[in-house]
């Protein structure tokens, strides 16, 4: 089965789960996923309502890309690479940076654009994937949330659950920190999952209780204060 496919099976997932977790589909990041595709915040929408269409255009031409990558990818102080930095970075030179940019070069070859690929930090393929292949990659992520989201909520703490990201601040990230907060939350007896987990924490070693519980603090989302981030002078290590 060729990669594109899988949108329609991927998105006809989402939907089951949405419904299951009695959510709506305003929940996705239509802005994430233009972003990471470089597809048009329209066409991302267009692909969702009818991910079953066959036609498989390719992404816009290799200038379109580029431009889009050079516009949204920036340095931290908010303005675009130059081309020299752009062709020191992908260690390409600055007329060639210039030429692909104009549209003069249509195609760079398979060299320039796996550098020019990981100059963005945008995963392989970015610039041959058709919009159909884009898409489909974009929302795996997308659908392990909600799979991470639905088992929290039927099934308490899983292993798959506890090692997801929760960093985001998407509407589902946000979802799933409140539904392992409110597992984590619950009383000792209530859930044999948190009672195992409480057990274990106990067992441990203050060292290693130190060493897990700022991980079990950032899968939560919660910040901790500086002064806690190491023991103090007059405190045994452990």
């Amino acid at each position: 089965m060729h990669p594109a496919d899988g949108l329609q099976a991927v998105v006809a997932a989402i939907d089951e789960l949405l419904r299951d977790l009695d959510l709506g589909r305003d929940v996705i990041d239509i802005d994430h996923l233009s972003h990471r595709t470089g597809l048009p915040v329209p066409r991302v929408q267009a692909l969702l309502d009818d991910s079953g269409e066959e036609s498989e255009q390719m992404q816009d031409s290799f200038q379109d890309r580029l431009v889009f990558l050079r516009e949204t990818r920036r340095k931290p102080d908010g303005k675009m690479y130059t081309l020299d930095e752009i062709g020191a970075g992908a260690g390409i030179s600055h007329g060639q940076v210039g030429y692909l940019l104009n549209g003069k070069r249509k195609s760079p070859g398979l060299d320039v654009t796996r550098k020019l690929e990981k100059f963005f930090e945008v995963e392989p393929g970015f610039f041959t994937a058709t919009e159909r292949q884009a898409l489909y990659r974009a929302l795996q992520s997308t659908h392990e949330q909600l799979t991470h989201l639905a088992l929290l909520r039927g099934k308490g703490i899983n292993r798959l659950a506890m090692r997801s990201g929760t960093s985001g601040d998407s509407r589902i990230d946000r979802e799933l920190r409140h539904a392992l907060s409110e597992v984590l939350s619950r009383p000792e007896g209530e859930d044999p999952e948190v009672r195992e987990l409480t057990d274990r924490m106990r067992s441990l070693p203050s060292k290693s209780r130190r060493r897990v519980f700022p991980l079990i603090q950032g899968l939560l989302g919660l910040a901790r204060p500086e002064h806690e981030e190491r023991p103090s002078p007059d405190r045994p290590a452990g």
